[in-house]
């Protein structure tokens, strides 16, 4: 063996192993896997002509977060501000990954999933919707990682110089979600609500409520971390966190992530889904529910952060191992350059 090969090779370890020190930090923070949706937006290019025509007046989200899954309800005041009746297609993502605010300067990683169980109704009828796979590369609609997603899509009418009412109810399940910061990880329940996609309307959004109810035990002490913009209330007696706003233009900085209590083991999602009818009962009946103007602020980690240090530990261990093997690897080139040397000698 050549003395300018073992050079060489011990250039390329070098390389090599700076490479994979690089890489040891490279787990991408975020929540994935979550039960969510994007919410009610604009999709198809042909309907562009129209994009700015039709508001978003007002916003109502009801969400009950369960051991393992959501119910949500999403009603939506849309008028047309144009003088004729308007055609188009519209829906909700039902799997894309987005980037929202773990604080003020840090973007996170969101991803969601697959929506369950799913109701349209416009004014007050049942709406039927189909379920698309596509590439979305719609420039106009100005959101950023939808990718290759599906989306549960249906033909809207809106009346000239009129309100229409969208009402949607579904289920999510939960009991998947992970959190990963560098080496930690934690499996939680997650939950993910992108306020973000209502900017495809004309805006802003005039009004909005949103409405978090715990249920099966759950109590604000089970809630890991909220991240969003909006200053939250909590109504201690009907178990209800809840906010609101006026004409916003939602950005990725107002997509709401929730983590709560920890995954269940054996966890039987087909179960939930058989009570579909009984869900939506109670979720209806949270979206008339009057809420305590008297209920105390409340504020929330971020969904985020892992409570352990466990990153430090895995990586220390990670670094010890890697300049072990390096060390080995010098000096067995090193005893190998020694010999070699003597041989030609």
């Amino acid at each position: 063996m050549k003395i300018s090969g073992i050079k060489k090779s011990i250039n390329t370890f070098f390389l090599l192993f700076i490479h994979i020190c690089l890489f040891a930090n490279a787990a991408q923070p975020g929540l994935w896997q979550a039960g969510g949706t994007g919410g009610f937006t604009l999709l198809f290019e042909e309907d562009s002509a129209f994009y700015k025509r039709i508001q978003m007046q007002k916003e109502r989200v009801s969400i009950q977060l369960h051991k393992g899954y959501a119910v949500v309800k999403g009603e939506y005041w849309m008028y047309n501000h144009s003088d004729e009746e308007i055609e188009m297609n519209a829906g909700y993502p039902i799997n894309a990954s987005y980037a929202t605010h773990k604080n003020s300067s840090d973007l996170t990683q969101i991803m969601f999933d697959e929506m369950y169980g799913l109701q349209v109704h416009i004014d007050n009828e049942e709406k039927e919707f189909k379920e698309l796979e596509l590439l979305n590369d719609n420039k106009e609609l100005d959101i950023d990682n939808f990718g290759e997603s599906k989306w549960y899509v249906w033909e809207n009418k809106f009346k000239p110089k009129g309100i229409t009412k969208i009402e949607v109810r579904f289920i999510l399940n939960t009991n998947s979600a992970s959190v990963r910061e560098g080496y930690d990880g934690k499996n939680y329940n997650g939950f993910i609500y992108v306020l973000e996609t209502g900017a495809t309307w004309k805006p802003p959004i005039g009004q909005g409520e949103i409405i978090i109810q715990l249920m099966d035990g759950l109590n604000k002490k089970d809630i890991q971390g909220v991240s969003s913009t909006f200053n939250y209330k909590y109504d201690k007696n009907l178990k209800i966190i809840h906010t609101s706003f006026e004409n916003l233009e939602p950005s990725h900085e107002d997509n709401i992530a929730i983590t709560y209590a920890d995954r269940l083991e054996d966890f039987n999602f087909s179960e939930v889904l058989n009570k579909r009818d009984q869900l939506f009962e109670s979720i209806n009946d949270l979206s008339k529910t009057k809420i305590n103007s008297d209920s105390e602020a409340i504020a929330f980690d971020s969904p985020f952060d892992i409570p352990n240090t466990s990153s430090y530990v895995f990586g220390g261990i990670f670094l010890f191992i890697i300049l072990g093997v390096a060390f080995s690897i010098l000096l067995i080139l090193f005893i190998l350059f020694k010999g070699i040397q003597k041989i030609r000698k």
